[in-house]
């Protein structure tokens, strides 16, 4: 915050003296400077504009099949569980069917 506005202030004073103690050449040659500036940045933030553009649409397919990919491994996933719960219960079922023999109170001879 201090360096913005150290920045601030000393384009503040360079543009009073700019206006005030230099000629019109040199006001005219500092309006020029500043066109040229606002020029250059303008059109390098149309070059990164494009660049990104670009990567993103180059982007595009791999994201579509990560995307496929994804959805894929969890359908998987899913019937895989089903198929886990499937087996857990059959073994359950199995287990409290399957009970012992009741034990006979009088001993066998």
């Amino acid at each position: 915050m201090k360096r913005i506005t150290s920045v601030t202030i000393a384009l503040t004073a360079l543009f009073g003296l700019a206006v005030s103690g230099c000629d019109k050449k040199t006001s005219d040659d500092l309006k020029q400077k500043a066109e040229e500036t606002k020029q250059t940045v303008e059109r390098k933030a149309k070059e990164a504009k494009e660049a990104a553009d670009k990567q993103i649409e180059k982007a595009k397919p791999k994201l579509k099949e990560f995307g496929e990919k994804a959805k894929d491994a969890t359908q998987d996933a899913m019937e895989k569980t089903k198929e886990a719960a499937g087996s857990a219960a059959q073994k359950l079922k199995e287990a409290t069917n399957t009970s012992p023999q009741p034990v006979s109170p009088t001993p066998a001879p």
